[in-house]
C-alpha cells in the first residue's frame, strides 16, 4: 500500500515497498495525490499488476457510474452537482464506452474538444477529476489494472481569478451594515470559516474563555438540514481575535432575551447544542444567496468597491491576510480545513516568507561581501602607506 511523506519543504515524497518488504522512494512531488499515485505505479511494477476482472471491465461507463456513485455518501449538494457535470459533460460522450474500451488517448481527445468549444477550465477540471475518480474506483474494485486517465493532466486555471480584500476595504464594507452583519463579515474575515458553516454555527460551539470556535456543524441551504461535520468530514477548532471575540459577546448579550434552547433547524445526526449565532430573514438561517445578494452587495455598492466580490471571497481574504503575516502553509491548510496542503497550494503566491527568506539571505552575503572588501581595501591600504604614515 502506498503512502506519502510531507517534507519540510512542503513537497511529498510518495513512499512503498518493494517486492522484499523494502521501503522505497519513488521521487518527491509538488501534490500529494502525484506522489501516492506514482508510489503505487512503481509499486505494482515491482510486485506485478493486479489481474483485472474482464467481465466487470465489459461495463459501461453510464452503468458503472450509477452503480459506483450510488454507493458514494455525499452531501446533498456534492451530490447534485456530481450528478449535474456526469449529465451535461461526461455522459453524452462516455456512457456507452465500456470500461475496458476507455484509452488514454480518446481522453485527451475529450479534454481538447471541452478546451475548443470554450468550456470553463474548472468545468473541464471538474468533468475530468469526475472521470479519473470513477477510473480510480474501477482499478480499485479489480475491473481495471489501471486507469486510462492517470496520465490525463488538468487544465490550467486563470490565476488571480480569487478576489482579496484589504483591510481598508472591510473596515468600509462593515461601515455600511448594521451590527449583525458586520459580526457575520468579521466572522468570514478572521476565521476563513465556510459560509455554511458561519450559517451552522451554534452559540454552544463559540468558547470565549479560550476564545476558539469549534467548527462541527453545516448548514446545507438546498437541503435545509444542520450537517454533523464541514466540508472535509472533520471538525477543527479556529482561534478569534480579541476584536472578534468582543464582537460576538456584545452580540450573545443582545440577542439573550429571543435566544431558543434549540436552533430549530433538523439535524442529519446528533442533537442540537442551543440556537444559532446568525439569523437571516424571518428568523431562518443567514445564507450565503441571501447575505450575498442583499446585505453583502448593498455595502459593496455603498462602499465603492470595485470588482467582483462574492461572500466566498472573504475565506480567500483570510488565507491571503494569514500569509502576509507569515503563517505556514500546512498551519494555514490546518485552520482552513483543507484535508490536502494542495488545496492551500493555490495561496502560495501570496506568501511572502520564502521571497523574504532568499532576499534576507542576498543581503547577507551581500554585507559579508562588503565587509570582506572594506577589511581587504584595508589591509592593501595598510600594505602601502609608509612607515611614518601609519605611525602616524
Amino acid at each position: 500500500m502506498p503512502w506519502t511523506r510531507m517534507l519540510t519543504s512542503g513537497k511529498y515524497q510518495g513512499l512503498y515497498r518493494d517486492a522484499n518488504g523494502k521501503e522505497q522512494s519513488a521521487g518527491t512531488y509538488t501534490q500529494e495525490a502525484e506522489a501516492k499515485r506514482e508510489a503505487g505505479a512503481r509499486e505494482k511494477e515491482q510486485r506485478g499488476a493486479t489481474p483485472m476482472d474482464i467481465e466487470g471491465a465489459k461495463i459501461q461507463w453510464g452503468a458503472w457510474f450509477e452503480l459506483w456513485h450510488s454507493s458514494r455518501l455525499l452531501a446533498y449538494a456534492t451530490d447534485s452537482l456530481y450528478q449535474s457535470i456526469a449529465a451535461n459533460h461526461v455522459l453524452p460522450d462516455w456512457e456507452t464506452t465500456r470500461l475496458m474500451d476507455i484509452k488514454t488517448l480518446p481522453l485527451q481527445q475529450w479534454v481538447s474538444r471541452m478546451r475548443k468549444a470554450r468550456k470553463s477550465p474548472y468545468l473541464i477540471r471538474a468533468a475530468l477529476m469526475l472521470m479519473k475518480t470513477s477510473l480510480n474506483a474501477a482499478v480499485y474494485h479489480g475491473r481495471l489494472t489501471t486507469s486510462p486517465a492517470a496520465k490525463v493532466p488538468y487544465p490550467d486555471l486563470p490565476q488571480g481569478s480569487e478576489r482579496y480584500l484589504t483591510p481598508d476595504e472591510v473596515e468600509a464594507l462593515a461601515f455600511q451594515m448594521d451590527g449583525l452583519n458586520s459580526t457575520i463579515l468579521w466572522t468570514a474575515v478572521e476565521t476563513g470559516m465556510r459560509f455554511g458553516e458561519i450559517s451552522g454555527l451554534h452559540w454552544n460551539r463559540v468558547d470565549f474563555s479560550r476564545r476558539v470556535i469549534r467548527v462541527a456543524d453545516q448548514y446545507d441551504q438546498k437541503a435545509c438540514v444542520i450537517k454533523a461535520a464541514p466540508k472535509d468530514k472533520e471538525a477543527r477548532t479556529v482561534p478569534m481575535t480579541p476584536d472578534l471575540a468582543a464582537l460576538l459577546a456584545n452580540l450573545k448579550s443582545a440577542t439573550s432575551p429571543t435566544r431558543r434552547k434549540f436552533c430549530g433547524v433538523p439535524h442529519e445526526a446528533g442533537h442540537c447544542g442551543g440556537d444559532l449565532v446568525f439569523r437571516g430573514a424571518r428568523e431562518a438561517p443567514v445564507t450565503s444567496k441571501e447575505w450575498g445578494r442583499g446585505v453583502f452587495a448593498k455595502a459593496l455598492a455603498r462602499a465603492e468597491i470595485e470588482g467582483r466580490v462574492r461572500p466566498h471571497d472573504l475565506r480567500h481574504t483570510f488565507a491571503s491576510w494569514c500569509l502576509q503575516q507569515g503563517v505556514h502553509l500546512a498551519e494555514l491548510a490546518e485552520v482552513m480545513g483543507h484535508s490536502k496542503i494542495e488545496v492551500t497550494m493555490k495561496y502560495a503566491h501570496l506568501s511572502s516568507q520564502s521571497i523574504d527568506t532568499v532576499r534576507d539571505a542576498l543581503s547577507s552575503h551581500r554585507r559579508t561581501a562588503s565587509r570582506t572588501a572594506d577589511r581587504g581595501s584595508t589591509a592593501l591600504h595598510d600594505a602601502s602607506s609608509s612607515p611614518d604614515e601609519q605611525a602616524g
